[in-house]
């Protein structure tokens, strides 16, 4: 595996048009961006990743991959990967980019776990870890707002995932009066039918007494989990809810250290909520999953983006029983023609292919080329990190995308 150099980085992105017809609380969906890194070596074995974009264009991370993280990755092995993004969560502390660059390490660590388990000939759970159960159980999330559908709309709709087979659906709250979300939840449950699990996303809507309100009257509906019910910094909060019985999930795309300890060990969440492609990655969830056990808490994956990034939230619950399961998106389906989910029938758990690697491709049609860095030929095999790292810095950079 040491002999795996990287020579060749390339960033991509895509976009979802959506319409502005569907909402949650607190964003009206028109268009969602996707940005993804590969990873090549010399005798043209590729990683892929994704990395978290909430953003309006992808060029601000574009530009942070290919300014600062990439450069220092180029003529390296995988095996100096791990040092080197400890190096720079440690100059973070100065540059103050915590945020995106936790996105942007996320997809550069799984484009490595992809490229170690392609060299194995692994699926890559397996290469995370060879005695996890290779089966991830899934739920579909979806139950947006949206222009003419109401309670009944809203029950067809997650029917129909009960009806392709998820065993657990997702919706929102929190956009509405309170009196119209009990009436959505209500109707969401008589149309799942009394065993199908039955999640509800706040997206950080609610303040303390709402969101407890709001569970006491749909408690008898059977509610699995409360997502995101307060503001995120609201951790006191959230801990009172659980500590009230409340099934409190959460954080979706955090990736604090000191706030996941908060989570985790001071109990702020029933369920701890990780999305592989914010929160630093399979290597990170790696170092979480031990802590999340100990403390009796359960663990989802979010996946509110693509094919990629479902695939990895697969990969990795089929590496530990740990993982309850994965979300499915069904407003957020990039490319997911490419995988065995986009089918009509869905089976839960999913068993995982053993195609090596993440079991999904990047197709370059299908995506805007960003940049690529490439580490000049008379340069490869050599190994001191300086005479890398400025190869990789002097290749002419094509220009990023321009923000919209």
């Amino acid at each position: 595996m040491s002999s795996l150099r990287i020579v060749r980085a390339r960033v991509s992105s895509a976009e979802n048009h959506l319409g502005d017809r569907f909402w949650n609380p607190k964003i009206r969906w028109s268009v969602k961006q996707a940005v993804f890194v590969e990873l090549e070596t010399a005798d043209g074995l590729a990683g892929l990743g994704e990395c978290w974009c909430f953003d309006r264009s992808p060029a601000p991370l574009a530009a942070y991959l290919h300014s600062e993280v990439l450069p220092e990755i180029i003529g390296q092995t995988i095996d100096d990967v791990p040092g080197i993004v400890e190096a720079l969560v440690r100059k973070a502390t100065l540059t103050a980019r915590h945020g995106v660059l936790a996105s942007a390490i996320s997809g550069v660590d799984l484009a490595v776990w992809d490229l170690r388990a392609r060299a194995a000939g692994l699926p890559l759970w397996q290469s995370l870890n060879a005695d996890g159960p290779g089966e991830a159980h899934l739920y579909a999330s979806g139950g947006l707002y949206g222009e003419g559908k109401g309670p009944a709309e809203l029950a067809q709709e997650l029917k129909s995932y009960v009806d392709r087979g998820f065993p657990a659906v997702k919706m929102k709250v929190g956009g509405v009066s309170e009196a119209e979300d009990v009436e959505r939840i209500r109707a969401a449950r008589a149309g799942i039918g009394p065993n199908t699990k039955l999640i509800i996303d706040g997206v950080y809507s609610f303040d303390l007494a709402g969101a407890a309100r709001l569970y006491e009257k749909v408690e008898p509906l059977g509610i699995a989990a409360f997502q995101s019910p307060l503001p995120a910094e609201e951790l006191q909060g959230m801990r009172q809810l659980c500590q009230q019985g409340i099934p409190v999930m959460g954080l979706e795309a955090e990736y604090r250290d000191e706030v996941l300890s908060e989570l985790i060990e001071g109990r702020a969440v029933t369920v701890l909520q990780l999305a592989p492609i914010a929160c630093g990655g399979p290597s990170r969830i790696a170092k979480l999953i031990g802590r999340a056990r100990a403390a009796g808490i359960d663990l989802t994956l979010e996946t509110s983006s693509t094919a990629i990034a479902t695939m990895a939230a697969a990969q990795i619950a089929a590496a530990w029983r740990d993982v309850r399961d994965i979300e499915v998106h069904q407003l957020h389906r990039l490319f997911f023609d490419q995988i065995q989910l986009d089918q009509t029938r869905v089976v839960s758990p999913l068993r995982l292919p053993s195609t090596p690697g993440l079991s999904v491709t990047l197709k370059p049609e299908r995506v805007t080329a960003c940049f690529e860095l490439e580490q000049p030929a008379h340069l490869r095999g050599t190994t001191p990190q300086n005479a890398a790292t400025k190869a990789g810095r002097t290749k002419k950079r094509p220009p990023l995308p321009a923000a919209s």
